[in-house]
């Protein structure tokens, strides 16, 4: 495959068909949202629960693996979706991934012991894993090429609000009633979930029955588990442990013997050839960026407000709630810009103000009042929604129809590894500060604080460099043509639909 950036269309059509008609697109849409919302909500509504878990469990040595088994579950789930999805249809996949990721909720809500409980989490990420990258890949396809951007920044919306209405509803479930609802809560969304999956959804979408490569998908999982782990310890563990190093470095070892495999096996589970595409590359290099942004606040804010404000955790829950808000407004807003303009200046703009957000509260003062810091995440919020959807809808359209599938699943998998090594990093950072810092020298642990949000407000400077180079609006109508030429000649090949 060659690189689609090499121009060579007109403009688009000015009046692209929907394929599936106007109605069940939305509704699609609809349902789709509800099941990414619940699964989303889940990476983050457990975090503020856990002294409380552990507490009624008997056992708060190794609590934070009731995240971490979760986050390496959805991590592992995904690499394989791009080909189950392809191979089996978008629609039975989203139905047992609802189904397993329902039934997990149920047994972690009945678990007596923290061991089960791990197990159950498992169980539940291997179904929310798949959740995620098929219902952006079913948003992506059920509209024309000249609204998809609209269309994933709607879907964007829950991918966004779920994480940061997580601590909030999280905070008040586990003080008014107990941690058990936590996960019970997921059980009739799931069910409601499956029940308008099965009688709305059609079974749309790319559709091909190639080999499942089984190499391919072990070598993957195993970097990913050995890469996560890291990630997770290595502020604990420290970078220069024996432990870090033999996961890293093993890790690193597999995932070129992966890339070997999969450049000579005749059906690979993930092409190399997409990565030769210079414009899904360097969306997912963005992308990345921007994630290590937004949670260099996601996590580090809420620790700092806790420990050297001694606010609750439900009230710095609420505190992050305008970040959504803001998030909500221009996830859809980005996308529509990226279907008239193209993703550069959209992204430009995200990215500067993802940068301005972090150089403030590595600015503010430990006195700072809190309409400053909710200013600051406001500002945040809406930074994040102009850098994730321009990124991922022209990421998509640079791609061949057949990839989309895979490319959702690598992305989503992408922004959880950016996620993940992010926060290690800036863990260390903080850490490093903080063994300078006296225990009751408040102002020398703010200060280390700081340094962690600076560090991301130059990552963010970064990332707004990078966006330069992404198309403008000729090159952004040439990949609409494109993708639009593509879809006219798979409706003319295409079987006929299964309600």
């Amino acid at each position: 495959m060659t690189d689609l950036d090499v121009a060579v269309t007109p403009q688009p059509p000015p009046s692209e068909p929907y394929p599936y008609g106007k109605r069940y697109p939305w509704i699609a849409m609809g349902v789709v949202l509800l099941g990414t919302f619940m699964v989303i909500l889940d990476t983050t509504i457990v975090n503020v629960a856990l002294p409380q878990i552990g507490i009624a469990l008997g056992n708060s040595s190794g609590i934070e693996w009731i995240v971490t088994a979760y986050l390496l579950a959805v991590g592992l789930a995904q690499p394989p979706t791009g080909w189950l999805a392809d191979r089996y249809g978008r629609k039975k996949v989203f139905i047992v991934s609802l189904v397993l990721f329902g039934v997990g909720s149920l047994l972690a809500a009945l678990s007596p012991t923290l061991e089960i409980l791990v197990v159950t989490r498992v169980i539940q990420g291997l179904g929310g894993g798949a959740l995620a990258p098929v219902g952006m890949a079913m948003a992506y396809e059920l509209f024309p090429t000249d609204r998809r951007g609209s269309a994933l920044g709607i879907w964007g919306v829950a991918a966004m609000a779920a994480p940061a209405f997580g601590p909030v509803i999280g905070g008040y479930v586990v003080t008014t009633v107990s941690w058990h609802w936590l996960f019970l809560i997921n059980v009739p969304v799931c069910i409601l979930a499956v029940v308008l999956a099965v009688r709305l959804l059609r079974d749309t979408g790319y559709r091909e029955a190639r080999r499942f490569d089984g190499v391919g998908l072990g070598l993957i999982s195993v970097v990913l588990v050995s890469w996560l782990i890291a990630f997770a310890q290595a502020s604990e563990w420290g970078w220069g442990s024996t432990p870090i190093i033999t996961l890293l470095v093993s890790g690193a070892v597999l995932l070129v013997f992966f890339v070997l495999w999969e450049r000579r096996v005749e059906h690979p589970a993930i092409d190399p050839a997409m990565f030769r595409v210079r414009i899904f590359s360097l969306t997912l290099v963005v992308v990345g960026a921007a994630i290590i942004v937004q949670y260099s606040i996601l996590v580090f804010l809420p620790l700092q407000l806790e420990t050297l404000r001694g606010l609750s955790a439900l009230r710095v829950g609420t505190m992050l709630v305008p970040m959504a808000l803001a998030a909500a407004i221009t996830f859809p807003l980005g996308g529509r810009l990226t279907d008239r303009i193209g993703p550069r200046y959209p992204v430009i703009a995200g990215t500067l103000l993802l940068g301005t957000s972090a150089w403030i509260l590595g600015h503010l003062a430990l006195d700072a009042p809190t309409s400053a810091i909710v200013a600051a995440v406001f500002v945040q919020g809406l930074g994040f929604g102009f850098a994730m959807m321009p990124n991922a809808v022209t990421g998509l359209n640079a791609l061949p129809m057949r990839y989309v599938a895979s490319a959702t699943a690598i992305r989503q998998l992408g922004q959880r590894v950016s996620a993940s090594f992010g926060v290690a990093v800036l863990a260390t950072v903080l850490a490093t500060r903080l063994a300078d810092v006296a225990p009751k020298d408040t102002a020398g642990a703010q200060s280390a604080y700081q340094t962690v949000f600076l560090c991301a407000a130059a990552l963010a400077v970064v990332a707004t460099v990078l966006a330069v180079f992404l198309p403008g609006r000729q090159r952004n109508r040439e990949l609409l043509s494109e993708r639009s030429t593509e879809m006219a000649q798979s409706r003319l090949d295409a079987p006929v639909d299964v309600a």
